[in-house]
């Protein structure tokens, strides 16, 4: 408390005692229940950014997805395989794989060494982790990603059969 709520108790006080009211008491009270209603604030505000926090997780999530959907159709032979040596792109696209599936367990990732320090890398997404997650928040998800992803989802290794 500051100087000033400190003089505003005392001459609550000092009030309260020469006319002998409560005034002291009933200001104790009027603040106590503002207390409560910051706090309340408070926690409504802390569970709408841990909502949000974990809904930006489901969209980098998405975007990932959205990324190894455009590599399927594009590389659809290699399109889990990695070769951040050869392209530069890679390198960072898979950094943000890795960052973003692999580091919150729905992914792994298997390092072949080809020569000396050039390495490939096999991601190996977890279909039924990642469906799950963004089954949490389907109203917020693409359909088209999410009617790609059950399809990938319910086919072996990854590979879509038409």
């Amino acid at each position: 408390m500051n100087i000033w709520t400190h003089l505003w108790f005392a001459t609550l006080v000092i009030t309260d005692r020469l006319l002998g009211t409560n005034i002291v008491e009933r200001e104790l009270i009027r603040l106590k229940r503002q207390m409560e209603a910051f706090e309340n604030q408070a926690t409504a505000i802390q569970q709408q950014m841990e909502e949000l926090s974990h809904l930006l997780h489901v969209t980098q999530v998405e975007l990932c997805v959205i990324y190894l959907r455009q590599r399927h159709i594009l590389q659809p032979e290699t399109w889990l395989r990695f070769a951040p040596a050869g392209n530069a792109d890679d390198e960072s696209e898979l950094d943000i794989i890795i960052d973003r599936l692999v580091k919150h367990n729905l992914a792994a990732i298997r390092t072949e060494a080809i020569s000396g320090q050039t390495y490939v890398y096999h991601l190996r997404p977890d279909w039924a982790a990642i469906s799950d997650l963004m089954n949490t928040w389907r109203k917020h998800i693409d359909p088209a990603t999410a009617s790609w992803l059950e399809k990938i989802r319910n086919s072996e290794n990854g590979k879509i059969h038409h």
